[in-house]
């Protein structure tokens, strides 16, 4: 008996150890042509660090995030780093986030924000359920499809239906032809569907095709997670989603 309980408290020891060790990596920046970057954090995921994409879009009238970085109560590193790559790289100021859903890899950095005076904005659903879930809201100004532009850059935020969330939107960049899908777009690289906690099966597929009807002339598409390329991500993410539904048979 003394044995298995040695043995026990040996295995509980090294799983404490293993879930130690596990590192989140430090934000990367990659450019995707000279106006528009991604910046990739992570944040810990099944024990597993999982890379979260978001965008940089730099204008004439100061920089543009789509969703924060990877934040959480107990870390709030990634904004801080992503504010201070924008400030060293690009010497422009941050005049707005736009957050894309209510989950900790989009808003878990507005806490950060708020303290450097940069005001993040989504629909109000978003800001809604930020609340409930017990993030900082981002103001719930934006319609379910508009259209703005700041230094010469129009931005396009639309809500396509529910999906990853109930509340997930994409931003398109009409003179990039780059599609920021979020987490309802699957990277060509996953192949499973990843954290369904809030998500609507039923409707995701809908979505994705009002997202193909409007944006299927994209040159890039950015998913949620995971690496980015072209329009494959779309029909990827409806492949993904047949599997799922036909497993549940």
């Amino acid at each position: 008996m003394r044995t298995l309980v040695t043995f026990l408290s040996l295995l509980f020891l090294a799983s404490v150890a293993q879930a130690q060790q596990i590192q989140r990596p430090k934000l990367t920046v990659t450019p995707l042509n000279d106006r528009v970057y991604v910046h990739t954090t992570y944040g810990i995921y099944r024990n597993t660090a999982v890379p979260s994409n978001g965008l940089i879009i730099n204008t004439k009238n100061g920089v543009v995030l789509v969703d924060t970085g990877w934040d959480t109560d107990t870390n709030t590193d990634n904004t801080r780093d992503l504010l201070q790559w924008v400030a060293t790289n690009l010497h422009q100021p941050v005049r707005l986030c736009i957050v894309t859903h209510a989950h900790e890899d989009r808003v878990g950095g507005i806490s950060e924000l708020r303290k450097a005076g940069i005001r993040a904005i989504s629909t109000p659903l978003t800001a809604q359920k930020s609340v409930n879930l017990g993030y900082e809201s981002p103001d719930g100004i934006l319609p379910n499809d508009t259209t703005f532009t700041i230094g010469q850059e129009p931005i396009r935020c639309y809500f396509p239906g529910q999906g990853h969330t109930i509340d997930n939107i994409v931003v398109w960049l009409p003179n990039q032809r780059i599609l920021h899908g979020g987490c309802l777009i699957k990277s060509v690289a996953a192949f499973g569907m990843g954290n369904l906690a809030d998500a609507n099966l039923n409707a995701w597929a809908g979505s994705v095709q009002h997202v193909i009807k409007q944006f299927g002339t994209a040159k890039i598409v950015v998913p949620g997670h995971d690496e980015w390329g072209d329009t494959k991500a779309l029909e990827h993410t409806l492949a993904l989603l047949k599997k799922h539904a036909e497993g549940k048979k």
